[in-house]
C-alpha cells in the first residue's frame, strides 16, 4: 500500500491531493479504495503530476484511525461531507490529538510564549499496549470535545465501539 501525495497546479498556486494506491505486479498503480478512485478521477488525463510516495505499512489501521477522525469531524461540523474538506478534518484531528495528551510545546522567538502543537503519531509503530491507551484517550477526547452536548444512542454506540 502506498500513500501518494500528488502536487497539482491550479492557476498560480499548488494544492495537494492524497491518494492511496496499490502497486500491481505489472508495475502500474491502482487506487486502493473508492475514495482513492474518486480523488484520482479529479486529475486530468495526460497531465504530468509530481508525487511524493510513502509506504503505508498498515493501511487497515490507518483507515480505521482516520475513519474515526472523519466520523468525529462529520458530527462536529454537522455535515456528512465535512470530513471531505482536508482542512476541517486535519484541524479536528489535531485538536483531538492535543486533547488526548499527544502534544508538545513550541516556543515563539521570544522564548516566553508558546503554543501547543499536536504530535505526528506513527500508529503502526506503536506497541499494542500504547495503541490501547491511545484509543481510550482519543475516544475520551472525542466525548469531551466533539460529542459534549450528547448524541443519540446510535451515534454514541458507534463512537464507543470504534476501537
Amino acid at each position: 500500500m502506498l500513500n501518494v501525495v500528488v502536487i497539482c497546479m491550479l492557476g498560480c498556486g499548488y494544492y495537494e491531493v492524497i491518494i492511496n494506491l496499490i502497486k500491481t505486479a505489472n508495475g502500474k498503480f491502482w487506487p486502493a479504495d473508492a475514495e482513492a478512485e474518486a480523488q484520482s478521477k479529479k486529475l486530468k488525463v495526460g497531465d504530468v503530476y509530481k508525487a511524493n510516495i510513502t509506504v503505508n505499512h498498515n493501511y487497515e489501521l490507518h483507515k480505521k484511525v482516520f475513519g474515526f477522525f472523519a466520523f468525529c469531524c462529520n458530527y462536529y461540523y454537522g455535515d456528512k461531507d465535512a470530513s471531505k474538506c482536508t482542512y476541517q478534518l486535519d484541524r479536528l484531528r489535531k485538536k483531538l490529538t492535543v486533547a488526548a495528551g499527544y502534544h508538545k510545546q513550541v516556543f515563539n522567538r521570544d522564548g516566553i510564549h508558546f503554543e501547543i502543537v499536536a504530535l505526528s503519531l506513527s500508529y503502526e509503530s506503536m506497541p499494542e499496549e500504547e495503541k490501547q491507551v491511545f484509543y481510550k484517550r482519543i475516544t475520551q477526547a472525542a466525548l469531551d470535545n466533539v460529542f459534549n452536548n450528547g448524541a443519540d444512542d446510535n451515534t454514541m454506540n458507534q463512537l464507543l465501539s470504534w476501537f
